[in-house]
């Protein structure tokens, strides 16, 4: 990944050193696992379904509601502080390819849309 810049790339699917962009947002992500315990579950009606857990156990807590060629993610907490594209690279599992948007932050919880295929 020599001359590529250190930082989340988004969109990267059809540019130049598209390979090289989606290596490094891999990177980023694997870093961002090993430092931070995430908790991510699938969700219906935005809350976490079905799903028992101490938030005080987790760094990052986020749930998915997933759409049609996009998931919307809602980030319960970010007791790091991350940014909204390190957040949407955690919720993309280290890919972003084609994009993601901050659609809101309310009460508290800030909502990620990501572009899928």
């Amino acid at each position: 990944m020599e001359g590529l810049e250190r930082r989340i790339y988004s969109p990267w699917a059809f540019t130049e050193n598209e390979f090289e962009k989606g290596r490094m947002n891999h990177d980023i992500y694997n870093e961002l696992k090993s430092k931070y315990i995430i908790f991510r579950s699938d969700f219906k009606n935005k809350i976490i379904d079905g799903v028992d857990i101490c938030f005080d156990d987790y760094d990052i807590v986020i749930g998915r509601k997933p759409g049609y060629h996009h998931s919307v993610y809602y980030v319960y907490k970010n007791a790091p502080k991350l940014s909204v594209a390190e957040l949407a690279l955690i919720c993309d599992g280290g890919n972003l390819c084609f994009g993601y948007s901050l659609e809101g932050n309310h009460n508290g919880i800030m909502i990620i849309r990501v572009s899928e295929d």
